[in-house]
């Protein structure tokens, strides 16, 4: 993979913070709005950001939906959550919220506007944003914004996106650009310690997430083979815990529950993103497809089996490469035997290393 930073434009200077004035905090806004796997992968850039920078004052733009990651980083500042969705779904009270989350954003004065999501909705959002004297607002190039050319009208500087890099690597590559920061090291998600306090655990027994949701119907697992990948974690005495975010996927995960022995497996409640995070904190094992759910278990270091179908891990960076294990990818979809050999196999290295308590 290459680890080649983004590069401005041929006939721009490139716009990299030069840190605060005297006297001064330095105040800079990140506009990285959806979806939820994003926001995971767009923590460690954050933390290499604060590294480099350890006064900085750091907002985050977000869509209300996932505004629970930004806050989970001790790092950030301030998080401005527009409830973006509920507007475009015409919920009562979405406008008049989202013009007042604008205004409250409107208030702060930036020194630098960071967009690594580059379309449309996030550069109007950092259009809207004011500058203090001699600030930037800096996203990536036309030819990079997702399809949506139109965005990079919006920003004062550009950066071209490395080919071949995605996910959490081509974040960290934009901020060293923009920033100055250093990229070595595995990616430090800054989150994990916030779930690491004693206390009651979710469970009173071991137990495996099974985290079979995708916001795309092409990236989830065959129902039978999560079946027997059931039987098989529950053979290793797993208890298995099944999250869920619409009613398909309540349906789908009570299928699975009624398929395996009385008291085996059981529907995770509906809770928040905080919540979630906390159950997978705690879990032994994580098996997930291509989703938000499996990118926060790889950011709190949780061992996780991640099953591609359509896409492919290049987008997966976990924290502790040692804990993680993939398997398909581009077309290709794992069979419920290399999934079991796979977990087994990882419950083995747990076991031998005590890595479960990491």
């Amino acid at each position: 993979m290459s680890t080649t930073a983004p590069s401005a434009g041929r006939s721009e200077r490139a716009p990299r913070w030069a840190g605060p004035r005297p006297g001064e905090s330095g105040r800079v806004l990140l506009v990285q709005l959806s979806a939820m796997g994003d926001q995971v992968q767009t923590l460690p850039a954050v933390s290499d950001i604060l590294a480099r920078w350890p006064g900085l004052e750091l907002h985050w733009a977000v869509d209300r939906r996932f505004a629970e990651i930004a806050r989970m980083h001790p790092g950030v500042h301030r998080v401005h959550a527009l409830p973006l969705k509920d507007v475009q779904l015409g919920r009562a009270g979405a406008l008049p919220a989202l013009l007042r989350e604008l205004r409250e954003l409107r208030a702060s004065r930036f020194d630098f506007v960071w967009d690594p999501q580059s379309v449309l909705k996030s550069a109007l959002v950092a259009r809207l944003a004011r500058l203090r004297r001699g600030g930037l607002r800096v996203g990536y190039r036309a030819a990079d914004c997702g399809g949506e050319p139109l965005a990079a009208r919006l920003f004062d500087r550009h950066y071209a996106r490395p080919p071949g890099v995605h996910g959490t690597l081509g974040r960290r590559l934009f901020a060293q650009a923009a920033f100055d920061t250093q990229v070595s090291g595995p990616p430090r998600y800054g989150i994990r310690e916030a779930f690491a306090l004693p206390g009651e655990p979710p469970e009173p027994t071991p137990y495996a997430v099974l985290a079979h949701g995708a916001s795309k119907a092409e990236k989830l697992w065959p129902q039978d083979h999560w079946r027997a990948l059931g039987e098989c974690l529950i053979e290793q005495g797993l208890r298995l815990v099944l999250p869920w975010g619409s009613d398909e996927e309540r349906d789908r995960a009570n299928a699975l529950v009624a398929g395996w022995p009385a008291g085996a497996a059981r529907l995770a409640p509906r809770g928040s993103l905080t919540d979630m995070a906390r159950l997978l904190a705690g879990a032994r094992l994580v098996v997930g497809v291509d989703s938000g759910f499996s990118h926060l278990a790889a950011a709190l270091a949780r061992p996780l089996l991640m099953l591609f179908t359509s896409t492919g891990p290049e987008l997966f960076s976990p924290e502790l490469e040692r804990l993680s294990v993939t398997l398909g990818g581009h077309g290709q979809t794992p069979s419920a035997e290399s999934a079991c050999e796979a977990a087994l196999g990882l419950l083995r290295a747990i076991a031998a290393s005590g890595a479960q308590t990491a």
